[in-house]
């Protein structure tokens, strides 16, 4: 910290709080290398670079945080049509979810458990590999946007992730 003598003059004070100030945000700078001020627009290719064929299907950033004094986590959403993803990394782990305006936000893996039965929480691991998703998705991106297009489907799609949703809380919080 810079130091200044204190004075008893109103524009001393002035001086050391400014000071002190630019010295915080040269503190913050620092800490955050690749980006020009702490509200930077976090990447796809820093949170999870397997998705990066999302920009060519349209999807472009729409609002992203990054807290590097907490574990590096960030979010990321992608905005497009008919549907979103919002990628979440908490201490290294990836999460994605994907939705829309009609239909809220659900786990990406329920997502594609809906649309391909032979989908399941096994091969995609706890918690889900990032690239495994992404992969999928890739592959099935026309039964997603497909689902994200019809009302009735997406109803149904709330019904299924609120049961799988109950399923995984009864799993994690069952009496012995």
């Amino acid at each position: 910290m810079i130091e200044i003598q204190q004075g008893t003059h109103p524009f001393m004070k002035a001086a050391e709080r400014a000071l002190q100030t630019l010295a915080r945000a040269t503190i913050g700078l620092i800490l955050l290398p690749n980006s020009s001020s702490r509200n930077a627009m976090i990447d796809l290719a820093d949170i999870a670079p397997a998705f990066s064929f999302l920009m060519g299907k349209g999807l472009v950033p729409s609002a992203s945080d990054y807290k590097p004094r907490e574990f590096g986590n960030a979010a990321l959403v992608m905005v497009g049509a008919p549907f979103s993803l919002r990628f979440e990394r908490d201490r290294g782990q990836i999460f994605v979810d994907v939705g829309s305006n009609a239909a809220g936000w659900h786990k990406l893996e329920y997502v594609l458990e809906f649309v391909d039965n032979s989908v399941t929480q096994q091969q995609l691991g706890e918690p889900p590999d990032s690239t495994a998703l992404a992969n999928l998705l890739q592959v099935r991106w026309d039964r997603v946007a497909d689902l994200f297009s019809d009302q009735q489907k997406t109803s149904q799609l709330q019904a299924f992730a609120k049961q799988k949703s109950v399923a995984l809380l009864s799993k994690i919080f069952r009496k012995p």
